[in-house]
């Protein structure tokens, strides 16, 4: 059985490197050229990431995310945006470093690439918006992205000096990681919505969604449609954290038809559970800047959170459908 070439051995541990903290992998690629430590070539064509001015602005670059990550609103926005950046440079880093392979390697090589970045990348975010929205969970933020600097570093060390042993190292990861993939991919997803509902707010009236504005397999999922004395059901976009019998953090629509809300978790085309909020006592609204929060109480006497995005329903909307006192303003951003 032929050897694999060493270029394909660290593509995985170099794409899911990106995935957690592209500037800093960058970096330390650039670098490792200038150190006494390395005296190889660097794979494919990662060699011309040693240039000086590469370095410098990519060292500029991971200054400037490693400061917009120390406060939720600008972390939110950076990753946000690296929805779009992250699959694009994982696709273009997978394609210099396989650049001298065959032609279908390359392209395929790019595709598998910006994939890998980009879930990466989803399930890192995620997870720092989990700790975000439930600020008990998890250590403290600071000692979080240590660690993932620690890690993407370790990772690329590994991949120039002991490819096989970084490919590993990758691929224990993504084992590890594969069961909490679902919720911190679906944070993600939230926390990109939550950005664009920020951005674009002032072209659109804070309301709910009127029902045939409902997508159909919300309306599948409801055990009638009966009619609320506005005419219809209506509904808007949340998600919810802690609720039970579901994952710690789930989406979906709260759907008003005349009288307690009913939160529909699932996935567009997929029906999923509808799960009545009427035994559920208000604790609090609260005005934020990226979002809506109310929070809640269970019968057991459970704390849980369901946050909505600043286009849909007012908090005023919000303390009215779930029968509490009115909104109140927090500035924690």
């Amino acid at each position: 059985m032929p050897e694999l070439a060493p270029e394909l051995w660290i593509f995985l541990p170099l794409v899911i490197a990106a995935g957690i903290d592209l500037y800093l992998t960058l970096l330390v690629l650039g670098a490792a050229p200038t150190l006494p430590w390395w005296d190889h070539p660097l794979p494919g064509s990662l060699g011309d990431l040693d240039a000086t001015s590469i370095v410098v602005v990519i060292g500029l670059t991971y200054a400037l995310e490693f400061l917009a990550e120390r406060r939720p609103a600008s972390a939110l926005i950076w990753n946000a945006l690296h929805a779009l950046i992250r699959p694009v440079s994982g696709a273009l880093l997978a394609a210099l470093l396989l650049h001298g392979q065959s032609l279908s390697v390359v392209v395929a090589g790019a595709l598998l690439g910006g994939l890998f970045t980009s879930l990466s990348h989803a399930v890192r975010s995620g997870s720092a918006l989990l700790r975000w929205l439930d600020p008990a969970l998890g250590p403290h933020p600071l000692l979080v992205s240590l660690l993932e600097d620690a890690a993407v570093v370790a990772l690329v060390v590994l991949s120039l000096d002991q490819p096989h042993v970084a490919f590993g190292a990758a691929a224990a990861l993504l084992l590890i990681g594969i069961p909490f993939a679902p919720t911190r991919v679906r944070a993600f997803v939230f926390a990109t919505r939550l950005a664009s509902a920020r951005a674009f707010q002032s072209f659109r009236q804070r309301v709910w969604t009127p029902s045939d504005g409902l997508p159909g397999w919300v309306r599948r999922s409801l055990r009638d449609d009966s009619m609320a004395p506005e005419g219809g059901p209506r509904g808007a976009r949340a998600g919810i954290l802690r609720m039970p019998d579901l994952p710690r953090f789930a989406t979906g629509w709260v759907v008003v038809r005349g009288g307690q809300p009913t939160f529909v978790h699932g996935l567009p085309g997929r029906r999923g559970p509808a799960l009545e909020l009427g035994a559920l006592t208000l604790v609090d609204v609260v005005e934020e800047e990226f979002y809506r929060r109310v929070d809640l109480r269970d019968e057991e006497g459970r704390a849980l959170r369901m946050f909505f995005f600043v286009n849909g329903p007012s908090a005023a909307a919000l303390a009215a459908e779930f029968g509490g006192r009115g909104p109140r303003a927090e500035k924690n951003l």
